[in-house]
């Protein structure tokens, strides 16, 4: 089919009311989305849960440097991102993306896949964000209650209870979780600079700055240099969640200016914040095995800094407060993530899902609810098997990043519309390094964090992303591959597919 005759028939469908997609208004401020990038990052609070595998691979140098380190390779990958979803907003992220830089040969296909697996992404976040809320809120109950002993189902039925609570205002009032966010924004660096304030000055006792800055302290079992490689990787987790703009870019004006500024912002305050936070933390941390075997290491650390069981209540709430806004807005991302597959006939039933209820994307949310009350089992069934899968939450992001900018870099960048943010002369050389980034951190993803390993310490990432992407082949194969039309954008309040706008840039 001609592009004449694609646009004509594009013309069409704008033109009837009955072929023209519903379309989600322009409901969130510049603000709005600043405040979704930061508190879905949110790096000092995040980070979190998250210290023990770089404390183990290197003590206070380990984690220090592994942050600095980190955030230089992940601000790589997201200015890069950025750039492209300047030129491509839409709620579908980097599978719109990814469609527009691809060959028409195997566009759809690529696109399909980096769709499915943003959504497999968001779904491993949302799960893990909302377990570490419920997980802590029975350590809670556990630190004042000795005789409470928390249970794994206990934990699941948690789960499940605050998705079904979050599912109701993300799918109801959208708008109301933008302004929330702007609140949990200041409300976080509020805590921020408290949390800093108390640690430093209520805590008993210091550690000197030769061991939270110089004593290497390895007890991975890797060699050190490995060691160093693996503690990076872990500090990846602090700068996760860079996309998350790019889900509402149709909900907001000058989505090509917008967006990319929410995202270069918050990877710069969550470097600035993640890392005076730890290095504050180091000081007061006193027993680094007991961080690191906790359930919820936070806690651990605030038992040890602070001392006080009261003191340690109130941070431990704030956190499970932050923690669960993270949750609200991936609810927001995911269900227009599905909703914009479904819009383009990437999913089963996708009529069903592409209707609009309340401006919002109510029945692909509640399928977002559905996928993690299914998912939450594996926390129950398999402790290996969970941590594996929420292992595919930084892996699969990586790779939603990594795939459209190796193909802007191979295929030469001439397919770029003009945009807000532009990478000018310097663009092959981000879309290159970011590739090679993320390809020697996705072979990393794969190490156990530990040696030696036994069954319990095995990392069996490979082993789920290969049953994810049989999964997905099975969904293409088995008639997805023929409904399936690629991406469609929001352009001055019409609907038009992308691929007509893609061969007036340029025909491949």
């Amino acid at each position: 089919m001609t592009a004449k005759a694609e646009s004509h028939g594009v013309e069409k469908a704008v033109t009837d009311p009955q072929n023209a997609p519903e379309q989600l208004e322009k409901r969130y401020t510049l603000l709005s989305v600043i405040a979704f990038a930061f508190t879905t990052m949110n790096s000092w609070v995040a980070f979190a849960s998250g210290i023990a595998v770089p404390l183990a691979c290197g003590g206070g140098p380990g984690i220090i440097y592994g942050l600095i380190a980190g955030a230089i390779i992940m601000a790589v990958i997201n200015v890069g991102s950025a750039e492209l979803a300047s030129a491509f907003p839409s709620a579908g992220g980097q599978y719109h993306m990814v469609f527009m830089v691809f060959p028409k040969s195997t566009r759809r296909a690529a696109s399909f896949f980096v769709g499915w697996i943003t959504i497999v992404y968001l779904m491993a976040a949302l799960v893990s964000c909302n377990f570490f809320v419920a997980s802590s809120v029975l350590e809670l109950a556990a630190l004042w209650i000795e005789t409470y002993q928390v249970q794994a189902w206990h934990t699941y039925l948690l789960h499940v209870a605050l998705c079904i609570v979050g599912f109701f205002p993300t799918s109801r009032f959208p708008g109301a979780i933008g302004w929330l966010g702007i609140g949990i924004f200041f409300l976080s660096l509020m805590g921020f600079v408290a949390s800093m304030v108390t640690i430093l000055t209520v805590s008993e006792g210091r550690q000197s700055s030769e061991v939270v800055f110089r004593d290497y302290n390895n007890t991975s079992g890797w060699s050190d240099g490995w060691a160093m490689i693996i503690g990076i990787t872990a500090c990846l987790w602090a700068y996760s969640g860079g996309d998350a703009p790019t889900h509402v870019a149709e909900e907001v004006p000058n989505p090509s200016r917008n967006v990319p500024i929410a995202m270069c912002v918050s990877i710069g305050l969550g470097f600035v914040t993640v890392l005076a936070w730890i290095i504050a933390l180091m000081f007061v941390v006193k027993d680094v095995d007991a961080v690191a075997e906790s359930t919820v290491p936070i806690l651990e650390v605030y038992n040890q800094a602070l001392g006080s069981r009261v003191a340690s209540t109130i941070w431990n709430v704030y956190y499970m407060v932050m923690f669960y806004d993270i949750v609200l807005n991936l609810f927001i991302f995911g269900g227009r993530t599905i909703w914009s597959m479904a819009r383009d006939g990437g999913i089963p039933c996708a009529r069903w899902f592409t209707h609009l209820q309340w401006n919002s994307p109510v029945r692909a949310t509640a399928l977002m609810l559905a996928l993690q009350i299914i998912v939450g089992i594996l926390y129950i069934v398999s402790s290996e098997a969970y941590s594996s899968f929420i292992n595919l939450t930084l892996f699969n992001l990586n790779i939603t990043f990594a795939i459209p900018q190796a193909a802007l870099f191979f295929r030469g960048r001439g397919c770029l519309p003009e945009r807000a943010f532009s990478l000018g002369r310097y663009g092959s050389a981000v879309n290159l390094v970011a590739t090679l980034f993320i390809i020697l951190f996705s072979i990393s993803f794969c190490f156990p964090v530990s040696l030696p390993v036994s069954g319990s310490s095995m990392n069996y990432l490979v082993v789920v992303m290969a049953i994810s992407w049989i999964i997905l082949a099975a969904l293409w194969w088995g008639g997805l591959n023929k409904t399936f039309t690629g991406p469609r954008e929001i352009i001055e309040g019409s609907t038009l597919y992308s691929d007509v706008r893609y061969s007036m840039i340029q025909d491949f």
